[in-house]
């Protein structure tokens, strides 16, 4: 592995750029805590006056000790004076060390969970479709490990370099004082150890990348695996995911043996460079001993700050490769950051709109939808859906029915045309602020773990256990919820696992009914339910006043309820004619 170049640099103009960007953004980040950050430093540096103190103390005592004479100063009581002094200031530096170390954490962890919520916060008003280019593992390893990265640098940058930094100088100026040659000796490692690091930062920093990548690609592997370990059994997959599993760990193991390779070689030069200074200082200070220039607590004092000089410097050092790590991390969470974030400026105007109960249609035209650049998924859509109708969409799967949902949640854009929702007077186009006039029951019926009353709590957390009982109701969810152990308490596995798909069908249109948004959509959510079962729940439905009720489905039973049935077909959009209607319906179970 090539460390050294003559004419390649790892670290070019732009990269520096970079690091001094994210640099930037972690601060940015971070303003809140300045004071917290400063009395931190402050802390540090009190620690450091105590550590100088207690050397300068540590000396006169072995002098008092040594020179145990009758002279005056030098006697028993010089000692015992000397020798509680040195007691109570190594007791004082000790708490004082724990109590920072305290302090530290307190602050470590508030910095940790404010930027967390801050980065999650982000993920879920980013634009949705921008957010589909990455895996949810990848977004896992972003919010958890580089957070907690960026989180650690905050008091590992500025308050290190400063209190190091002032440990560093300190026992220099000490050292100084008593023998100038001894400080030339404890600084020479400064700049063999500067031309030593500077060819491996920006091979570090493409380290560190491969690290965080490999790493994000294991949390990805592992979290899907779990999610569908009930579909790995089924298909037999077990054998197949485990292959895949050492394949992804044999390449973490490579990328990490390259990485420890990397690090064990710059450490060992470093350690090498600091041991050769050490005996240079311990053999100078013996030297000046032995010819009497110095007494034993000078040279006492020499050792102590000589490892306080090579400690500080070896902190010093370190913040080098833990710099490089936190800009890495940071330039991953600035990803995330740097996605367009959702339109919500009408938000407010909605909300006021839906409370006043006004009519609400929505008007689609000339409409065309495409995947970033693939074909059309939707062709010239026309579409006009009136107040309080039930429209059904049918069409083959992977038609474009759900995409037409997804532009009614404001979760894409139409690529060309107009989509809208009028009320009253008003317009709005469908966007993210237009969401809250929607209640969605998706095909996977998503259930969250907690309790049921829990979940049907998240869209409306006033919801008496009455109400909850009603949308269960409607949803013909009710009978088996009250016979379940605990009723509407009773505690869900993730994903709805301890319920049939039915059971989850029906507690999640009893979700979407307590939204009590004015739309409903319904995207094939009763196709585990048996037939009188789902034309029950959809009666219910439109039993209901003041609701628009827009369902896709493949089964014909549910047309006959509806008011106007849609059909996509090759991307293009139409009304059902009457005689394919009738039809369908022919062939519907009975």
């Amino acid at each position: 592995m090539r460390l050294f170049g003559k004419k390649r640099s790892y670290l070019n103009k732009d990269s520096l750029r970079e690091v001094i960007e994210e640099t930037r953004w972690i601060y940015r980040h971070t303003r809140a805590y300045k004071k917290a950050i400063i009395s931190y430093v402050l802390l540090g540096l009190l620690t450091t006056a105590f550590s100088m103190i207690v050397a300068l103390a540590s000396k006169e005592l072995v002098n008092s000790i040594v020179y145990l004479k009758t002279i005056e100063g030098y006697g028993g009581s010089r000692i015992m004076s000397t020798g509680i002094i040195v007691v109570l200031l190594s007791v004082g530096n000790i708490l004082l060390g724990a109590f920072v170390g305290r302090y530290s954490a307190k602050i470590n962890l508030r910095i940790n969970n404010e930027l967390r919520a801050e980065v999650y916060e982000t993920f879920m008003n980013t634009d949705w479709q921008s957010l589909q280019e990455f895996h949810s593992g990848d977004l896992l390893s972003r919010i958890n490990t580089d957070v907690t990265t960026v989180a650690n640098s905050v008091l590992g940058w500025v308050p290190t370099l400063v209190i190091k930094g002032s440990l560093f100088l300190s026992s220099l100026v000490i050292i100084l004082i008593y023998d100038p040659t001894m400080a030339f000796f404890a600084l020479l490692s400064a700049p063999v150890t500067l031309l030593i690091a500077k060819p491996f930062v920006g091979k570090m920093r493409r380290f560190s990348r491969d690290m965080r990548d490999i790493s994000a690609e294991m949390t990805a592997f592992h979290e899907e695996s779990l999610q569908n370990a009930q579909n790995i059994k089924a298909f037999n997959l077990v054998d197949t995911f485990l292959v895949k599993l050492h394949s992804v760990q044999e390449k973490f193991y490579n990328v990490s043996m390259d990485y420890h390779r990397f690090s064990i070689l710059n450490s060992s030069l470093l350690s090498a460079v600091g041991m050769v200074v050490s005996y240079l200082c311990f053999g100078w200070g013996a030297y000046r001993l032995w010819m009497g220039k110095i007494d034993f607590g000078t040279m006492v004092l020499f050792i102590q700050l000589a490892g306080y000089l090579s400690s500080a410097l070896t902190a010093l050092i370190k913040l080098v490769p833990s710099a490089i790590e936190c800009t890495v991390a940071a330039h991953r969470i600035m990803t995330i950051f740097d996605l367009p974030a959702e339109n919500i400026d009408e938000r407010n105007e909605v909300e006021a709109v839906k409370r006043s109960m006004q009519p609400i249609s929505i008007c689609m035209k000339d409409l065309n939808f495409s995947y970033q650049n693939r074909s059309l998924v939707l062709n010239d859509l026309q579409l006009q859906v009136a107040p309080h109708e039930m429209i059904a969409i049918v069409g083959p799967s992977g038609s474009g029915k759900t995409t037409l949902f997804r532009i009614m949640l404001g979760l894409l854009s139409p690529t060309e045309g107009s989509a809208s929702v009028h009320v009253g007077e008003k317009t709005f186009a469908l966007s993210p602020s237009t969401r809250t006039l929607f209640s969605y029951v998706p095909q996977d019926n998503i259930i969250f773990s907690g309790t049921i009353a829990e979940m049907l709590r998240q869209v409306r957390p006033d919801a008496t256990d009455e109400q909850l009982y009603n949308a269960l109701r409607i949803a013909c969810a009710e009978d088996f919820v009250r016979k379940l152990p605990d009723g509407l308490y009773c505690r869900m596995r993730e994903r709805g696992s301890s319920l049939s798909l039915g059971q989850n069908q029906r507690l999640s249109i009893a979700r979407a009914i307590l939204a009590d948004a004015p739309i409903l959509l319904l995207d094939e959510v009763t196709s585990a339910l048996d037939l009188q079962t789902e034309r029950k729940v959809l009666q219910n439905i439109a039993s209901l006043q003041n609701k628009t009720c827009i369902i896709s489905t493949h089964r014909p039973s549910v047309l006959s309820l509806c008011d106007t049935v849609y059909r996509i077909r090759n991307t293009k959009f139409e009304v059902l004619p009457e005689e394919e209607l009738k039809q369908m319906q022919k062939t519907a179970p009975a």
